[in-house]
């Protein structure tokens, strides 16, 4: 996620897991391919759940069950509408919100990879041609509010991600009518048929899509009401179909959860957990210093999102070591510079970039939890192959500048305010002057930095951007850079990146109904032939921390693959 997150896929789920087995050994934060020196911790793969955590009987749910868990998060929010967000901290939120006809497992490990039935009463059947999907959903669902949920409303919701110009459209582009409907924008899906009476929803495909149950998946498939309005909905929160639903959100300030009255846990077999929590509130602070201080005072629960300091880091090992998680998420941070763009239209700028960059200095700048990285994907994938395309030479960058015929020219370097990534612009704008041009820093806030580099108009030079996996498949990360994907406005190919062989291999791949060694092959070769062209600068692959108050039982502990913590299946210690 982009930090975006969406899910895909169900005939291949056996293919991803053994995958995902390897990501979660790989760790945390991004992509990266340099093995960790003696300076950097290993992965620390949060066991499996014990039975004191899981669910299993209404008894075993009361015992876990308390008030309140309060969360210091993050200010990078972007909505709180599960068409719109596009961030893990909007995702992490909304997951035990809004539900898919699919969803994971909420467990540790593989297993939370896994696709099991949420609001469908099971994984699609798809036809022979793998075109046609077909599912039904469960009886007697209710909303927040009371109101039935419909067969309907999910082909309303598709829609409307189209009526929202959400970055989540994209994913549906391949249903019959859908680009169709995303000119006209009336007169419906024509590749979604639904009937209220029975529950049944059958979507169909213009070309076999392997990863298209993970999209099913998404927030961004998650059934809402099929008069929601095409409109931002943040302040004002949709009814939800999860254990929890959002009653209100200030931003910068709070965003407040209670439980979901007409969430009926035994009907998903223990797929969705009920919540412990009877209630979960998200402080907003400005830093991580803030966080920890607040966690440290038992003023709240949980670091969301914030890191641990790095210097306060050896100190909380040191004495609070158990209270501290570390894990890698599949995650990449890296440069992007817009191929439509100058002085960033020409290849010898591009790779100017990628040459003049230290990845051991950017490692240095996060904090030393991270792996250097010059590939697409991350590691831990079987499709993953570390290449060495740009290892550091200043003088040639400044020899292809040079070159290039763009010497002098002015750059603005693009960032949202969120501290921990302020240091990146810093650095950048510094290498950039040194290797020829007159670069300048342009940052905007946390909350619109992605549409604003994902519009069009904006006409963003280069920028800071990570992502986070949306699911366990290199389509996730290769859309990224697939030129029929790009928007006039949410868009996510930052780089514009427009390549025509490209965009084939990248189509050619979706189709393979399994990751096959094959088929693992030919992504990587990908990867090395696209890094060759230099639409992005990556460098790190970031670990990550969970840091927890002493009151927190962390038995019960779950990080997804996907979702990381997991704040529904938490437990308190009793006093």
């Amino acid at each position: 996620m982009d930090p975006t997150a969406s899910p895909r896929r169900a005939a291949a789920v056996s293919a991803a897991l053994p995958l995902l087995a390897l990501v979660l050994v790989a760790g945390c934060g991004g992509s990266g391919h340099a093995a960790p020196s003696p300076t950097v911790r290993t992965t620390t793969v949060a066991r499996a759940p014990t039975a004191a955590s899981t669910r299993t009987t209404a008894a075993a749910a009361t015992a876990h069950e308390f008030p309140e868990f309060r969360i210091a998060m993050d200010e990078a929010t972007d909505y709180l509408d599960p068409g719109l967000s596009d961030t893990a901290e909007g995702w992490g939120v909304m997951w035990n919100v809004y539900l898919p006809l699919l969803g994971y497992r909420h467990q540790n490990g593989p297993a939370g990879a896994k696709l099991v039935p949420y609001l469908a009463t099971s994984l699609p059947r798809i036809s022979k041609d793998r075109r046609t999907y077909r599912l039904t959903l469960r009886d007697n669902l209710r909303y927040s509010n009371n109101a039935r949920v419909k067969a309907s409303d999910f082909k309303a919701t598709v829609e409307r991600d189209f009526l929202l110009d959400s970055a989540g459209a994209a994913f549906f582009r391949n249903v019959e009518g859908a680009k169709r409907f995303a000119k006209r924008q009336k007169g419906g899906i024509r590749g979604i048929t639904v009937d209220d009476a029975t529950g049944a929803i059958t979507i169909r495909l213009v070309t076999p899509q392997a990863d298209f149950s993970n999209v099913l998946a998404s927030e961004f498939a998650a059934p809402v009401p099929a008069d929601s309005p095409p409109t931002d909905t943040s302040l004002h929160p949709l009814p939800a179909t999860g254990p929890y639903e959002i009653k209100s959100y200030q931003p910068k300030s709070r965003i407040r959860l209670e439980r979901n009255p007409h969430f009926q846990a035994w009907r998903f077999h223990k797929a969705v957990p009920a919540g412990n929590p009877d209630r979960v509130t998200w402080d907003i602070v400005p830093s991580a210093s803030v966080a920890l201080r607040r966690v440290l005072n038992g003023k709240d629960d949980w670091m969301s999102y914030y890191q641990v300091p790095s210097k306060r880091l050896p100190v909380i090992e040191q004495h609070r070591k158990w209270r501290l998680k570390f894990f890698t998420p599949p995650n990449l941070m890296y440069f992007f510079m817009n191929t439509q763009v100058a002085p960033f239209t020409s290849l010898k700028v591009r790779r100017a970039v990628n040459y003049a960059i230290s990845r051991r200095w950017l490692k240095r700048l996060a904090g030393g939890l991270a792996h250097t990285t010059e590939n697409i994907l991350p590691p831990g994938y079987p499709s993953f192959r570390a290449h060495t395309l740009y290892r550091h030479d200043l003088r040639k960058a400044i020899r292809l500048v040079r070159e290039s015929g763009f010497r002098g020219k002015k750059v603005f370097v693009w960032n949202h305010d969120v501290p921990a990534d302020l240091p990146f612009t810093e650095y950048l704008v510094s290498v950039l002057n040194r290797i020829g041009f007159r670069a300048e820093k342009k940052v905007v806030t946390a909350g619109s930095y992605w549409t604003t580099v994902g519009n069009a108009k904006t006409r963003a030079q280069i920028g800071f951007a990570n992502w986070v996996q949306d699911y366990p498949h290199p389509l996730d990360w290769f859309g990224l850079l697939d030129g029929r994907t790009i928007t006039p406005t949410h868009n996510s190919n930052y780089a514009n990146f427009d390549v025509g062989w490209a965009n084939r291999d990248i189509e050619a791949l979706t189709r393979p109904r399994k990751l096959t060694r094959t088929v693992d092959r030919r992504w990587a070769a990908l990867d090395r032939k696209v890094m060759r062209l230099a639409p992005w600068a990556p460098f790190l692959n970031q670990e990550e921390t969970d840091f927890f108050s002493t009151r927190v039982d962390l038995g019960c502990y779950v990080n997804n693959v996907l979702y990381e913590f997991d704040y529904a299946s938490i437990c308190v210690s009793k006093k």
